[in-house]
């Protein structure tokens, strides 16, 4: 979808410092136009990561889709305004997260689709 314009970063509470190596080597990182992992020492939660998130994009959060893999993910995106769509493939049951009342769907292509519906 980056050929339509669309462009895509990584939010993640993983370490920064273990979150970069690891994205370079499954050969990704190129596909992002930033790459957050949690400060050292951070005990802000997803949302106030979120939040400095989206002011290094400098993109207004209305335009922001999170395509995540918790409750909490949506929880955080709906914090700082931007919309949401939640994958099954994670550690969550489909039940919990239809439970944050956001799109559930059960493949990323899905995901990716869902979202430029939104946007």
């Amino acid at each position: 979808r980056q050929a339509a314009g669309a462009t895509q970063s990584l939010l993640s509470l993983a370490p920064h410092a273990e979150l970069l190596p690891l994205v370079r080597r499954h050969g990704i990182a190129e596909r992002f136009t930033r790459v957050d992992g949690r400060p050292d020492r951070s005990t802000d939660g997803k949302s106030g990561h979120m939040v400095r998130h989206l002011e290094a994009l400098a993109v207004p959060a209305e335009r922001v889709v999170v395509i995540g893999d918790a409750a909490d993910d949506a929880i955080a995106a709906a914090h700082v305004g931007a919309k949401a769509v939640l994958f099954t493939g994670g550690s969550h049951s489909r039940a919990s997260l239809e439970r944050v009342g956001v799109p559930v769907v059960d493949s990323l292509e899905e995901a990716v689709s869902v979202a430029e519906e939104l946007v």
